[in-house]
């Protein structure tokens, strides 16, 4: 007899279960350590691998052959156009965390979403990075983010942003984070 593996929003629910199970008895599993590596090109071009990590108390060797992602400015920031630019990467790194966020906690709170498209824009003055003003910030001055959760109500909406709010990525954004920066 056939065993039929039963999903919401994509992810498999007995796994979901029993990976928070294991995190309760041990919170050691919880612990993950995520990297990546870049090689400058020229210009603004830059190469960059994501490959092994460290989780549920191991290192993992899942990944034979690494993710690559090229980055590289447009014309106007004096770019060859060979990628996304790095503010661009963060944009949808920052999507991306929180619309999995969104749909796995909706999924572990019993909640089916029919579907999630989401859209950012920031704003940012290249004054700043560029010292030509000390009273212009180098970051992003804003972010906005809007989705599209189709077939929710607006009580609904407002829980499952509420759950995308979790998101690593997006906290690591909005809140202080220590970053030590060094030469090898």
């Amino acid at each position: 007899m056939e065993t039929q593996t039963k999903t919401m929003n994509g992810f498999d629910l007995e796994a979901m279960h029993n990976t928070v199970g294991a995190i309760q008895q041990n919170s050691a599993i919880a612990a993950f350590q995520l990297r990546a590596e870049n090689r400058w090109i020229t210009g603004g071009q830059n190469h960059s691998t994501v490959q092994g990590f460290y989780g549920a108390c191991q290192e993992d060797t899942t990944r034979e052959v690494p993710f690559e992602f090229t980055c590289d400015e447009p014309y106007v920031l004096l770019g060859h156009n060979k990628g996304a630019n790095p503010g661009e990467v963060l944009l949808y790194g920052l999507l991306a965390c929180m619309t999995t966020t969104m749909v796995l906690l909706a999924a572990a709170q019993g909640i089916e979403v029919e579907g999630v498209s989401s859209r950012i824009e920031g704003d940012v003055d290249l004054r700043g990075f560029l010292g030509l003003d000390p009273e212009v910030p180098k970051e992003f001055s804003q972010l906005r983010i809007v989705f599209d959760i189709p077939g929710a109500t607006a009580e609904q909406k407002a829980m499952l942003i509420g759950l995308a709010q979790r998101s690593p990525v997006f906290n690591t954004i909005t809140r202080p984070v220590d970053v030590q920066v060094s030469a090898a």
